[in-house]
């Protein structure tokens, strides 16, 4: 595996999520081999930049429910610790209700004038 022309392909969007994730975890291990901590290497922070994307990592540090003022952070981890307990319990298992989207969508409440 050469792991920097995986991080180039992963950029331009050719691969499915899964895909990128496996990408990963195998440029880590490669890395590693190599003697280089993974949060420092290139290809693998550039792959790890793809995954946060996909995942809308800055709505998660900066975002907001417009009509509940939920913070998104607070509201996934909310939602993990209810489905944990569900899990452990044996109850219920229907998904919770769906988050709304902001109504400026794309802008973040911490910095207004950026652009996506």
């Amino acid at each position: 595996m050469n792991r920097h022309e995986n991080a180039l392909g992963v950029q331009e969007g050719i691969a499915t999520f899964g895909s990128i994730a496996r990408a990963l975890s195998e440029a880590a291990e490669e890395a590693a081999g190599e003697g280089i901590g993974a949060e420092r290497d290139a290809a693998v922070r550039v792959i790890v930049h793809r995954l946060a994307r996909l995942c809308r990592v800055d709505e998660i540090s900066y975002g907001y429910d417009a009509v509940t003022l939920a913070d998104t952070y607070c509201t996934l981890m909310n939602e993990c610790k209810t489905r944990a307990s569900e899990r452990e319990t044996g109850t219920g298992q229907l998904p919770l209700k769906e988050r709304r989207p902001d109504a400026a969508q794309g802008k973040l409440p911490h910095h207004p004038d950026r652009r996506r």
